[in-house]
C-alpha cells in the first residue's frame, strides 16, 4: 500500500509546472542576452538542506540558492529547473526529485525554464549537431571566461567557436567556499560572457553575474558532448 507522504510527493509531482523547452530556453538566453542559474538533483538536495559528493551541507549555500529558486534572484537570470516530459529515458526514476522541487519552487510567481538544456542524458532531442550549434552561438565570435576544473572538457569546447576563450579553474569538490575569489577574478577579465561548470557554485556564480551586467550561462558538464557534436565526432 502506498503511504500518505508517497500519495503528498504523487500529486505534488502531478502539480508540477509547465517548463519551457530546452530548444526555446536557449532561444531566451540568445534573444534578450539573459543568463541562466540550473538546479538539478544535487542542487536540490542542497536547498533541502542535505549535502552531496561535490558540496556538504552549508547554509549559506542553500540560502543563496533558494533565493534564486523562488524568483528573488537577478531579473536577467533565468531559473532552470527539470522538465517534466514523460518522453525521457529519466522522467520515471526523476519523479521523487520532481516532488522535491515542488516543496520549494513558486510556479505562481516564477517562469521556470529547462535545467536540461545540456543534459542529453535526459532529454536526448538535443544531441544533435543544429542544437549544439545554437548553444555554440552563445558565445560564438566573443571573448569568453570559461570556469571549470582545471582539466574541465568545457574550456577545449568553448574555445572552437570563441573569438578568445579564457580558463579559470576551480576545485571539483567544496567550490563555493572559493565563489568570491571566482567572481572576483571573472569581473576583473571583463569577457563578454561568462560559461561555468562548477556544480552548485555555478547556479550561483550565474546569478551574481548576470547582477554585475554579465551574460553567464551555468552549463553543467557538457563539454564533451556539446564537442562530439559540434565537430561531427
Amino acid at each position: 500500500m502506498i503511504g500518505w507522504l508517497e500519495h503528498i510527493e504523487h500529486d505534488m509531482a502531478r502539480a508540477y509546472p509547465e517548463v519551457v523547452s530546452e530548444h526555446e530556453t536557449v532561444r531566451t538566453l540568445l534573444r534578450f542576452g539573459k543568463s541562466i542559474s540550473r538546479f538539478g538533483d544535487g542542487e536540490i538536495k542542497m536547498v533541502c538542506g542535505s549535502g552531496y559528493s561535490r558540496e556538504p551541507a552549508n547554509p549559506q549555500l542553500a540560502a543563496e540558492m533558494r533565493q534564486i529558486l523562488i524568483g528573488e534572484g537577478h531579473p536577467d537570470t533565468l531559473v532552470g529547473i527539470w522538465s517534466n516530459n514523460p518522453l525521457s529515458p529519466k522522467h520515471d526514476n526523476q519523479e521523487r526529485y520532481r516532488a522535491k522541487f515542488m516543496r520549494v519552487i513558486q510556479p505562481r510567481k516564477v517562469r521556470y525554464y529547462s535545467s536540461f538544456i545540456s543534459r542529453p542524458d535526459s532529454t536526448p532531442w538535443i544531441r544533435n549537431k543544429e542544437y549544439a550549434m545554437m548553444l555554440a552561438s552563445l558565445w560564438e565570435n566573443k571573448y569568453a571566461m570559461v570556469v571549470c576544473e582545471k582539466h574541465g572538457s568545457m574550456h577545449g569546447t568553448v574555445r572552437l567557436h570563441a573569438r578568445i576563450a579564457k580558463h579559470i579553474a576551480c576545485p571539483r569538490v567544496q567550490a563555493y567556499a572559493k565563489i568570491d575569489e571566482l567572481e572576483r577574478a571573472v569581473l576583473k577579465a571583463e569577457p563578454e560572457i561568462a560559461i561555468i561548470s562548477a556544480g552548485p557554485t555555478a547556479t550561483c556564480l550565474a546569478n551574481r553575474l548576470a547582477a554585475r551586467g554579465l551574460q553567464a550561462i551555468d552549463l553543467g558538464s557538457a563539454g564533451r558532448w556539446l564537442r562530439a557534436e559540434l565537430e561531427g565526432a
